[in-house]
């Protein structure tokens, strides 16, 4: 009994010494490597995996103010086209999409009520003619003390009254873009012309052949593109960066690598109760064939500063930490690379700015990807 204890006592004895010489081993083992934290690779290694060796510099970075918003005319560069008077359409001479000069010709419109308005007119100006010599007569006897004062003010409210009808009609005639003098001279207009008002494209035509149409009914749109601008909903918490005259970039849907330019043009001073955002104008810089109405996303420029930077290839994401690889010597064709924590700020034109962080001398810049398995 005593021999087997005895045994027993032996085997438990080499148990504990070999787990202690095993922990003993991996713990050393743990120190030295804690005490680099180097990677190594090869000559061969890093030209196939494409890597090269460089340091930070300095770049151009831009604080920008994000936002959305679309392209649209001013006031003074869209048009909608209505007529002043009822009637049918005799001709249309546009299309929808076709670019116009302003006083160009859209259509005609034909009406009795434009008739009957040259007619009044045209009578209105042959009795007013009449009246007129009848009142310089009348009044250059009651100056002469000749003729009697009520003939005289009965022809002068005649006359006055005729005029106050003449100049009426004149200006509705006028309203109508036409020539007066030809109206009195005998001439009249069968048709109402419908002019364009300004240069641009029609964006919308609303009638046709044989169509009557009422007063003020909107026909025809046209949109100058030569003055389109972005109107842009900035959120209220951007609203203390912007300034006027700040650049702005900017590309629509259909072009997502398209930028184009613009500047700040205005700020507004009412905040959308649903949206939270204010609307901005901007005044579009380079000249493009732009489509009124069309969806765009915008970046304002609020701050432009010089910082160092790496290009975004040199650095290797974790979690919510950024690494860069060092290197921290080579001999032999093996280069020994240290993983290295650092902070980056603002990111544009494929570089990160480096906020924080060591020795960035030499640094992987390309190829880093391939170290995240070794």
């Amino acid at each position: 009994m005593r021999r087997y204890d005895f045994i027993k006592a032996v085997f438990i004895m080499m148990v504990f010494i070999t787990f202690g010489c095993a922990k003993t081993s991996r713990t050393s083992e743990d120190v030295a490597s804690e005490a680099d934290h180097l990677f190594q690779i090869t000559q061969k290694q890093f030209e196939s995996d494409s890597m090269k060796i460089g340091e930070v510099t300095i770049r151009n970075f831009q604080d920008e103010v994000q936002c959305n918003g679309y392209i649209t005319a001013p006031v003074n560069g869209m048009a909608q086209i209505s007529t002043k008077i009822s009637g049918i359409v005799e001709t249309i001479h546009c299309s929808q999409g076709d670019y116009v000069k302003k006083g160009q010709i859209l259509c005609t419109v034909s009406t009795n009520e434009l008739i009957v308005l040259q007619q009044d007119f045209a009578e209105t100006s042959a009795i007013l003619k009449r009246l007129k010599a009848d009142y310089e007569r009348s009044k250059a006897l009651f100056n002469e003390k000749i003729g009697a004062e009520k003939d005289f003010i009965a022809i002068e409210s005649e006359y006055k009254a005729m005029m106050a009808k003449y100049q009426s009609l004149k200006l509705r005639l006028k309203l109508l873009k036409l020539d007066v003098s030809k109206i009195e001279a005998g001439e009249l207009y069968s048709v109402l012309s419908i002019i364009a008002p300004i240069n641009g494209y029609i964006t919308n035509l609303n009638i046709v052949l044989g169509q009557f149409i009422e007063q003020q009914k909107n026909l025809i749109e046209i949109v100058n593109v030569n003055q389109l601008q972005l109107k842009l909903s900035v959120f209220e918490n951007d609203l203390k960066e912007l300034n006027i005259g700040q650049n702005i970039k900017f590309n629509s849907l259909g072009e997502p690598n398209s930028i184009h330019y613009a500047t700040l043009s205005s700020v507004g001073r009412t905040i959308n109760l649903e949206s939270k955002t204010i609307q901005c104008i901007a005044k579009i810089k380079n000249e493009h064939s732009f489509i009124n109405h069309s969806y765009i996303e915008a970046r304002i420029i609020v701050n432009q500063r010089e910082a160092k930077a790496l290009p975004n290839e040199a650095i290797l994401k974790s979690g919510k930490d950024y690494y860069v690889f060092i290197v921290e010597k080579s001999d032999n064709q093996i280069y020994y690379l240290r993983k290295m924590n650092v902070n980056i700020g603002s990111v544009s034109n494929g570089f990160s700015e480096i906020i924080a962080g060591g020795d960035l001398t030499k640094i992987v810049t390309q190829g880093v990807y391939n170290l995240q398995t070794k």
